[in-house]
């Protein structure tokens, strides 16, 4: 009887500890791949020569909320481009900004230091400061059953209302999806949402071209 029992006792520790080997298994598994992923999708996007998406962007302030559609270019080589909705195109090359009415076909010239927070809507902004931030942290999120790797990344500059961003990235796709840009004091300001997203199109200079 007494062997009996310490027969049992052997065989529930040893399913505890296979169970408990088993669990850890999976732990680290599920760790060593979200730190692969990680890597992967920082690796794609500092790959990136050029894309294109759809654009939706949500701008707060404290008294109202403003919202933008359109459509942006980018080209490592002829800078940026943003068409909003029908009425003006935007171009962002090196320190120059420059605006294109649609209906009258003006152009105004302006200064590196305007319109900043559509610039800071543009993919490749985070994408330089994957290169520039000392330290870049990352996590998780499901949203709609859609996994996101969300990259955490510290503005820099001295705009209270522009300090750190949020940028997720589809993980099945390596897509990058949304923007949440938030003030000093955490509060949301600038949400954004890309859609159809090509990597690295072939865009001819003619497209930066303003004229």
């Amino acid at each position: 009887m007494k062997n009996c029992e310490m027969w049992r006792c052997k065989v529930r520790k040893k399913l505890v500890l296979g169970i408990m080997s088993f669990a850890l298994i999976i732990f680290f598994s599920s760790c060593n791949k979200n730190t692969r992923n990680t890597e992967e999708i920082i690796y794609y996007l500092k790959d990136l020569n050029s894309y294109s998406c759809n654009v939706n962007m949500s701008i707060k302030n404290s008294k109202e909320e403003i919202n933008y559609s359109g459509k942006q270019f980018y080209h490592v080589k002829y800078g940026d481009r943003l068409d909003l909705g029908k009425d003006e195109i935007i171009f962002y090359k090196q320190n120059k900004i420059v605006a294109k009415r649609i209906g009258s076909g003006n152009i105004y010239n302006y200064n590196k230091n305007f319109d900043s927070l559509f610039k800071f809507c543009f993919i490749d902004q985070y994408i330089s400061l994957l290169y520039t931030n000392e330290k870049i942290e990352n996590s998780f999120q499901n949203i709609s059953n859609q996994q996101y790797q969300v990259i955490h990344l510290d503005i820099p500059g001295n705009n209270k209302n522009i300090n750190k961003a949020e940028l997720y990235v589809n993980v099945k796709h390596n897509t990058p999806t949304y923007l949440i840009i938030y003030d000093s004091d955490g509060k949301e300001r600038i949400k954004v949402h890309y859609t159809d997203f090509k990597a690295n199109p072939e865009l001819g200079e003619d497209v930066f071209n303003i004229n």
